[in-house]
């Protein structure tokens, strides 16, 4: 199905786990694929794999907390594949000295896990936002965390950028309500990949010999052996259906894997009604509309 045909796409740390798997997932779907993240090998490689398949992809290698490097992309994306209607801001993760107790942890690596999951999808969305806004057309997707819904010890940096993503979605929500440009945060769920090896027992065996017939490791959806563990399939998945336009009446929402995306689009009056799928306080009455002034006055 092309259902993505005629879109041109960016994804951020598409170099290998889940930004390769949105970037082959897209261009299976039609769109043209720009592939960009640090290392230079790995984004070729997808952009390679993509085009063995049939596809069009590019590579283009950038630091996305580097506005120079971000804007080199936004160049080349038009140059070899068109203007841009989808982004991903998939690029992040962690490094030493950021994740611990907070008055232990490295104040270099605190700033430095903020620029990687917080500042660099921002940057690399004011780059190409303008574009998205000028042409009325434009899908952003931002990869947030488990770490950015619920409060996790000893990830103090990452949690609050990966918190941040999701307000930072619903707020270009809000201000590009009539411009033709939805955004989400996504939750990818714990994703199976080299990275995560040393998390799980044995995991590293699996992934060097995974099951026969299988879709890198498992079949997209599947949590290893029901512990949430998911291949990057499945956030390719939700970034695919999201993609193609079916959750626009809920932009600025965040999906997780863990739900059922589609059910949630089916009960899009509800999720408005009732303010689902955002970050909300919840008050001894519920969810309620947030007090900008005055006092809160508490129901009898």
């Amino acid at each position: 199905m092309d259902e993505l045909a005629g879109q041109v796409a960016v994804v951020t740390g598409g170099g290998r786990g889940i930004g390769r798997a949105i970037a082959m997932a897209f261009a299976q779907a039609g769109a043209a694929v720009m592939v960009t993240a640090r290392s230079k090998d790995e984004i070729e490689e997808t952009a390679s794999l993509i085009k063995a398949a049939g596809g069009r992809a590019a590579a283009c290698p950038a630091d996305m907390i580097d506005h120079g490097a971000v804007q080199e992309v936004l160049a080349a994306t038009e140059s070899e594949l068109g203007e841009t209607t989808l982004l991903v801001n998939n690029a992040g993760g962690s490094i030493p000295g950021m994740s611990g107790r907070f008055e232990t942890l490295d104040p270099d690596a605190i700033v430095r896990g903020l620029q990687l999951n917080l500042v660099a999808p921002m940057l690399c969305t004011r780059a190409f936002l303008p574009g998205m806004v000028a042409r009325k057309r434009g899908r952003i997707i931002n990869v947030s965390s488990g770490a950015g819904m619920l409060g996790m010890p000893f990830l103090a940096s990452y949690g609050v950028a990966k918190t941040a993503i999701i307000r930072f979605s619903e707020v270009l929500a809000l201000e590009n309500l009539d411009n033709g440009i939805a955004v989400f945060a996504i939750t990818p769920g714990n994703v199976l990949s080299r990275l995560t090896a040393p998390l799980w027992p044995k995991r590293q065996e699996r992934i060097d010999n995974p099951p026969p017939n299988s879709s890198w490791i498992f079949p997209p959806g599947h949590a290893l052996e029901d512990n949430g563990w998911y291949p990057p399939e499945r956030a390719a998945a939700l970034c695919r259906f999201l993609a193609a336009g079916k959750a626009d009446r809920l932009s600025g929402r965040f999906f997780s894997v863990h739900y059922d995306e589609a059910d949630i689009v089916a009960q899009a009056d509800r999720v408005e009604r009732e303010q689902l799928y955002t970050l909300r306080p919840v008050t001894l009455q519920g969810i309620e509309p947030p007090i900008l002034y005055g006092k809160h006055t508490s129901k009898k």
